[in-house]
């Protein structure tokens, strides 16, 4: 468990950095900050949303485990189509998706599956990477 908190919190930093250093303009400017954050979300929501996979066989009704599928990749799929075509509501967008996922984790069996510290560090890693698309949110478009 220590491996995958250190890994956990170790993936906040690009959503507590680059949102401190998007006003600052210390090694990139504004817009290609932006990108490289819009990027990096994008990618870790589609690594979140993979953890819906091992769900699936072990699910007992065919159902559920194609409407577990069809969740895994409409995540990842969402980011990306709302990075290309609504960019401007694009944090906005993830924030709703990370807050989504982390609610079908608790609405399915899934969330009963991880440890107690797990389902901890689900809830805080969430909590940080939502402030964060809000806050970079807020100083964009303020």
């Amino acid at each position: 468990m220590k491996l995958l908190n250190a890994l956990g919190y170790a993936g906040l930093l690009p959503f507590i950095g680059l949102p401190l250093l998007y006003q600052q303009q210390v090694w990139f400017d504004s817009p290609t900050l932006l990108h490289v954050y819009q990027l990096y979300s994008a990618l870790i929501l589609g690594f979140m949303a993979g953890v819906l996979w091992p769900a699936l066989p072990q699910s007992n009704n065919d159902n559920n485990s194609h409407s577990l599928a069809l969740l895994a990749v409409t995540f990842p799929v969402l980011s990306v189509i709302g990075l290309v075509l609504i960019e401007h509501s694009f944090l906005l967008l993830q924030l709703v998706l990370f807050l989504l996922l982390r609610l079908t984790e608790l609405l399915t069996s899934i969330n009963q599956r991880y440890n107690r510290s797990y389902r901890s560090l689900r809830n805080w890693l969430t909590l940080v990477v939502s402030v964060s698309h809000l806050a970079l949110y807020w100083l964009i478009y303020q």
